[in-house]
């Protein structure tokens, strides 16, 4: 059950991406750019959950664990200011390169007769 919800997770974002046919640069970098910050935030909601579950532990805890649990809080927060700082790349060489992370325009139909509303 496990392997099929891992598996429904990471498959329903390129499932969902498959509407818009890759046609340049520029909807290959969009792509990308959305597939990056989906993770990215994922990531980021994990280390945080993993800091404040281990803040609680630590607060929790008696006097012999307390030394590692500090040291899950710290790699906890190191690994944060990982993910931020990647995040920070990616958006600085995407400014960089003057890549357009919006989808195309003239990639969605467009109605030639739209409804009149009256």
């Amino acid at each position: 059950m496990k392997k099929l919800i891992a598996s429904v997770a990471v498959l329903v974002p390129s499932v969902a991406f498959a509407a818009q046919p890759i046609t340049d640069a520029n909807s290959l970098v969009f792509k990308l750019t959305s597939i990056g910050n989906t993770v990215i935030g994922i990531l980021i909601a994990f280390a945080v959950i993993y800091i404040i579950y281990n803040v609680v532990r630590f607060i929790m805890a008696s006097g012999e664990g307390r030394a590692e649990i500090r040291a899950n809080i710290g790699w906890g927060i190191v690994g944060l200011a990982v993910i931020l700082s990647i995040w920070g790349l990616v958006a600085i060489l995407t400014n960089t390169f003057q890549t357009d992370t919006r989808a195309p325009i003239q990639d969605y139909p467009v109605n030639p007769n739209p409804p009149i509303i009256q």
